[in-house]
Parts: C-alpha cells; structure tokens; sequence
C-alpha cells in the first residue's frame, strides 16, 4: 500500500481501476517528398487543418448546454490558433523549402513555437506552449489517421503525465464516464483543471514520479481537502474505512444540494452575498439551479475574443444588454458588475499585436494597456455606461497600480458621458465604479483609493503571486504560490478594513472565495461578499449556515499572529472539522 500527495482541484472520493496512460508518441516518418507532389502534400496539410477546426466546432457545439459556455472558451481560443496565418504560413514554407512530409514539418514548426514560450522568463507561457502542443497534436493524428480515444478509459482514474483540454473535452464528448483524475503536471490555473472543475471530475495535479508507482488493480482518489491523495494497492481495512468516507461524502453532498434554495445566513443571522464570476457569455440555466446575489465578476476578455477586431461602443452595449436581460428574467434586480478590459500576460487577441516584453506579467496589461489607447477604452466605457441606464450593471477596473490611474480613468469616464449627452443617447449616469485589489500597491493605499472608488474586489490569484513574488503558472515555484501565507492573509484584512472603515463594500473574486477553508478566512477578516464560479455556490451557502461570526473573532486574532501558512491552514481545518459536525 502506499499514498501519492497532490494538490486538490476538485472534490470527491472515487474508489477504482486506474487508466495508466503512458502517452504513446505517435511515430512521425520523416520522408522527402517528390517535387511535383509538393502543393498536394500543402493541400493535405490545410485538409487535415480544416478537419481539425471541425472537430474543434463539432465539440463545442455538441457540449454547448452541457458544459458552460465560458469553460468552452478554449476551444475559441484553439480555433483562432489554427487560423493563425504564421503558424500556417511557417508549415507551408516548410513543406516547400524543406520538401519534407507535412506531418514532420508541423511537428518541427509547432516545437520551435513551443520551445520559444517555453524560453521566455515568464511562465505564464507554459500554457501558451500547452496550446500549441494540444492543436499540433489534433492536425498530426488527423494526417497520420490516429485515434485518441481508448473505449477501455470507461469507468476508471486516469493516470496521466499531462492531458491537454482537447483531450478531456474528447473524452467527455465520447461519452466516456471518466471517475478521476491524477495528473503529474501541476498548473491549477490551466485550461485542463479549469474544464475538470467545470465537468466536476474529482482531480489531483502534481503527483511525482507517477510511472515509477506500483498502481495495482485498484486505487482510492481522495480530493476533499486542500492535499489530495491518492491510496494504491489498499488493503481491506482502507478499502472499507474508504467506503464508509465516500458514503459520508455522498449525504454531504446530498445536504448541499437540498440547501440550495435556503438564504446565505450564519447561525448568528449574518448575511453573506454569494456572486458568480463569469466570462462573458451567461448560462442560464446555471443561474437559475445556484441561485446566486448577482455577478460579481462579469469578464470582458472574451466577448473581445469572439471578435474579429474590437468591438465598438453598440455591440457592447447589445451584449451587456443582453446579458443583463438574461440574467433578470431568474434575479431580478440584482447587480452585475462588469470589469474593463484585462487583456496582457497570459490573455492575448489575434487581431492585436502587444509589444513583447521580458514579464509581461508585470507590464502592458489590465488598465495600463486601455489607458494607453484612449479610443478602445472609451468605446468600452459608452458601452457599459449606456447598457446600464435600465440595468442594475456597476463598472470596475483590473490592475490599478497607483492613484493617476484612477484618476485618469475617472476623467474619461466624464468625457464619455459629456459626448453621449452631446449625442443624446441614453447612459447611466450614477453609476457606481469600484476597483479590483490585485497589487501590493493597493494594499499599501488601501485606505486612499479607497475613497475613489465605490467599491473593491480582491483578486486574490494575482495578489497572491504579486505578494509573494511567485507566478502562479510555474511548474517550479507552485508550491511558493499560496494565498494561505500569512502576508496574503494580513493584506486581505489591511483591504478589508479600509472599506469597512468608509462603510464600502469589499468582495473577494478570486479562487479563493470558493475554497471551505478560505471563506472562514474571509469571513472573519470581515469579507460578506464572494464572488466564484457557480459550481462552488451551493457548497459555500451550505458551509455558511453552520458558521456562528461570533466565533471567528478568536479565529482572525490568531490567524493575524500565524507565521507560517500550515499554520494558518491548521486553524481553518480545525474550526471546519467542527462546523462541519453541525447539523
């Protein structure tokens, strides 16, 4: 018997037959091809391209209704990939330069863009590189006739060094009942643990040494704390202490659920407002089954990706419109808050060319890219500010790094709406506009940005990873990455205070706000609105009802005094092992 450690990416216990997946490398020949069959060898090429994208929409349009429309996004993203005139161009020209077969001329060309991503200094480009491997892949196996997906996966744990999204969105759309996950990449950010959340696929990432392990004919994949793990060759008394821990999980699950409709209350009647992030795109019939306090977190970034250029000032208005209309037909009345433009680091847009940077982590992004192009800001201003004239819609801005920002920002929100006056178009003109909390700086002013702003929402991804100094997508420095430490936790009560002392709201939208342990956290830091994927909704309602506020004042005192994150995490554990025991 022995136990494999990992990170949790979604919760449950499954007991089962592990899927070894060795990744088999498909067998590139490399062959010389005769100069009068060089434009059939292109033409074969840009076929199995054109197939590859018809795979890519059959999925997406075959798992739209099933899965949420923002968690199909990637599959966008993949799309624009295989239309890119580089990448196609490159493989051409290499066909006919090189007069090689197409399949190891795209495998040349794909390693040279994934060996360059994979240079750059700042890691968020492993995914980058991920993408590319993922839609080189899916045009190879289409010019090499492979198959992808084994029938035998059915029923069991997959084991795996790394599954791209594609992948696990053809696994699903096989009709392949996949149990669990274990993976050896670690990257809980990534397209694939974000698809695992969506297709609530109990998961572990970061596994080591996974080929080494004596798996045996059965495994139990426990993933309902922080430190997953993963039991091989259990014997009969693990087996049977597992079953009765998966039957325990399953009523819990069962409370949850019947929780659903109940109000977000504490035992001691304090209210807790529960938002969704969302990406630009709703599903409503999500919506309707979490029964949330409105968006907290409405992303742009998307709705500029569906597009072939950037969208003017009356297509935004239309979606926000829309999105709004949507959402008020099952809450109406509740707010929306629709965050700017956050485009740099690790979110790009075909049609715009970004300056490359060393770390574009900390350069052209968020609110210093729109500040420099004064036309695509406003357009998306007028938009929002003419979408919420009939529409409880609030505005906030990503990445604030200082107080000229905000000012600057605020000075063209007033030009906006001097020109759509001039224009005699309808706008809302008390619109309140709040700011994401997402650098040290902010933390540090807190209490003067504050009275500039309507509102904060704490990004705790990218404040952790700005606290600590730590990109949250590096493979090397992941275990660095933890909004547990107690300088993160110490800046969430600094924000938190300052809004409290002006009687503002202060949210928290980033992954944490989800997380059991987190949501003590942030409760006693005085937090009362969470905004997370609508997935976590019910789970966190339900954890809130069993919590008494008055006795997470012992609990900030000493998570204020930790020094060190296990011990932070220690606290968290021992009052939710307790709460957890309330009826």
């Amino acid at each position: 018997m022995g136990v494999i450690i990992g990170k949790s990416i979604f919760p449950g216990i499954v007991i089962g037959q592990p899927y070894i997946e060795r990744k088999k490398k498909i067998d590139i020949e490399n062959y010389k091809i005769p100069s009068d069959k060089v434009d059939e060898e292109i033409e074969r090429f840009l076929e199995s391209l054109q197939k590859a994208k018809n795979d890519i929409k059959q999925i997406k349009n075959n798992l739209e209704g099933k899965i949420n429309k923002e968690d199909l996004q990637i599959l966008t993203v993949h799309i624009m990939m295989l239309d890119d005139p580089q990448f196609i161009n490159d493989i051409k020209k290499g066909i006919k330069k090189e007069g090689n077969n197409a399949e190891s001329v795209v495998k040349k060309v794909s390693n040279k863009y994934i060996e360059m991503f994979e240079k750059i200094a700042d890691p968020i480009y492993k995914q980058r590189a991920l993408d590319i491997k993922d839609i080189s892949e899916r045009i190879i196996m289409n010019l090499t006739h492979e198959e992808s997906v084994d029938t035998n996966l059915n029923g069991r744990i997959l084991v795996v060094r790394e599954l791209l999204p594609s992948e696990l969105l053809k696994i699903y759309y096989s009709g392949i009942n996949l149990i669990g996950i274990i993976m050896e990449y670690m990257g809980e950010t990534s397209h694939t643990a974000i698809l695992t959340k969506a297709l609530e696929i109990p998961t572990l990432m970061g596994g080591n040494d996974i080929f080494s392990v004596d798996w045996g004919d059965e495994i139990i994949l426990d993933t309902t704390s922080m430190e997953g793990k993963v039991v091989t060759n259990p014997d009969i008394k693990t087996l049977n202490r597992y079953t009765e821990e998966k039957n325990r999980y399953k009523n819990k699950i069962k409370e949850i659920e019947e929780s659903i409709d109940k109000e977000t209350i504490t035992i001691d009647g304090e209210r807790v407002y529960l938002h969704l992030n969302i990406g630009g795109r709703l599903d409503i019939t999500q919506v309707s089954r979490k029964r949330p306090d409105g968006i907290g977190l409405l992303r742009t970034e998307l709705i500029y990706m569906d597009s072939l250029d950037f969208p003017n000032e009356e297509k935004q208005k239309k979606i926000y419109e829309n999105i709004a209309r949507e959402f008020e037909e099952s809450q109406p009345g509740k707010p929306i808050i629709i965050r700017t433009l956050d485009i740099g680091a690790d979110k790009k847009l075909s049609y715009y060319k970004m300056v490359d940077e060393e770390n574009p982590s900390l350069g052209c992004r968020g609110m210093r890219l729109t500040l420099s192009d004064k036309t695509l800001f406003k357009n998306q201003i007028k938009g929002i500010l003419r979408a919420a004239t009939y529409h409880n819609i609030k505005m906030m801005y990503p990445m604030i790094t200082n107080l000229k920002e905000i000012k600057e920002a605020k000075e063209l929100v007033e030009e906006c709406k001097s020109e759509l006056l001039n224009e005699g178009k309808e706008f809302k003109n008390d619109i309140e506009i709040g700011m994401m909390v997402e650098v040290p700086s902010n933390v540090m002013l807190a209490d003067i940005f504050i009275d500039y702003v309507d509102f904060f929402s704490i990004g705790t991804n990218d404040l952790t990873q700005y606290i600590l100094a730590t990109d949250r997508y590096s493979p090397i420095a992941e275990k660095l990455y933890d909004c547990y430490d107690p300088a993160v936790i110490r800046a969430i009560e600094m924000v938190s205070s300052a809004g409290l002392k002006k009687n503002k709201k202060v949210s928290v939208c980033g992954e944490m706000a989800g997380e059991s342990q987190a949501v003590i956290a942030l409760l006693s830091l005085g937090i009362r609105d969470l905004s997370m994927a609508p997935a976590y909704i019910p789970k966190v309602r339900n954890l809130v009802r069993k919590i008494k506020i008055s006795e997470l004042k012992e609990i900030k005192v000493n998570l204020l005094k930790a020094k060190d994150s296990q011990e932070i995490k220690d606290i968290l554990n021992r009052y939710l092992e307790m709460v957890e025991g309330r009826n």
